[in-house]
């Protein structure tokens, strides 16, 4: 399941795909064709063969000349071995559908994943690797000042950069120029800052509008709020389970995990902490 750290970046390039080309222009001086307008893709590449093959966007640089260059974009959190497999995969199929110029890039907030997607990747052809245009947190910008002409790079920057000892403002630019967009877009700035970065947004939220007890607004937020609590729940019961020693079988394994239901999840904590069979955790109500 997606988390929320995953899907922040893909947000910003939904609500503005000309976040990609800032993004390369700053981090490694590509320049964006005159005219040229950022667009998002198909990023379903699913073949002949029934393998779903779905990339986390793709982004098409139009210009009046028909597509100047495409991205497959892929936000990655963790090292992932499978993914030297699939990146190829998406840029191939994508390659072959623009007939043009097309590019791997990967986001992470993270250094060592930065490190590790960066890697030439041995493809088919022993003098030609494939090396990922990879954008960490080096390669973003700290933005704090005139960040309303660049709203999504500024909250991008804020995500990574916030956290650190001197991120504040940071963060607090970032805000500044999500509090100038329409309403919407605000909140769901206001609600991806405040779920990603905690107390640390609050801080900088309270010195724009009093925040008294803090409302998630949008449904990006709430979704993962409720994820949050769904997740949290579930660990809880398997911890209690662990702590009494009972034995969890992989049947009732796959049912925790399928279990999507916090009040079902906290029901079954109730009876793990007094139960002496595992069975009866999960035992129909009366």
């Amino acid at each position: 399941m997606p988390s929320a750290l995953h899907e922040a970046p893909l947000l910003l390039l939904r609500q503005e795909p000309a976040l990609v080309t800032s993004l390369l222009e700053y981090a490694i001086g590509l320049s964006t064709p005159e005219g040229a307008v950022a667009r998002l893709g198909d990023a379903d590449f699913t073949q002949v063969v029934p393998l779903e093959r779905r990339a986390d966007a793709v982004v098409m640089l139009e210009s009046s000349e028909g597509i100047a260059a495409a991205f497959v974009v892929e936000a990655q959190l963790g090292i992932d071995p499978e993914k030297r497999y699939t990146w190829p995969l998406y840029l191939a199929s994508l390659h072959a559908r623009v007939r043009g110029t097309s590019r791997l890039v990967v986001i992470t907030p993270f250094e060592d994943v930065a490190s590790w997607a960066g890697r030439p990747i041995d493809t088919m052809q022993p003098t030609s690797p494939l090396v990922p245009i990879v954008i960490g947190p080096r390669q973003i910008p700290r933005i704090t000042e005139a960040a309303g002409a660049l709203p999504e790079l500024a909250m991008l920057s804020a995500l990574v950069h916030g956290a650190e000892p001197d991120g504040a403002p940071v963060i607090e630019a970032a805000l500044r120029a999500a509090a100038c967009l329409d309403e919407e877009r605000m909140r769901t700035y206001f609600d991806l800052a405040y779920a990603t970065l905690g107390e640390l947004a609050k801080v900088a939220l309270e010195a724009l509008m009093p925040l008294g007890s803090y409302e998630y607004k949008s449904d990006f937020a709430k979704k993962y709020l409720a994820q949050g609590r769904e997740e949290g729940a579930r660990q809880a019961l398997i911890a209690v389970i662990a702590a009494r020693n009972l034995e969890l079988p992989e049947r009732a394994r796959r049912r925790v995990d399928a279990c999507s239901s916090v009040v079902t999840l906290e029901r079954w904590i109730r009876r793990a902490a007094i139960v002496e069979r595992i069975d009866d955790v999960f035992a129909d109500d009366v």
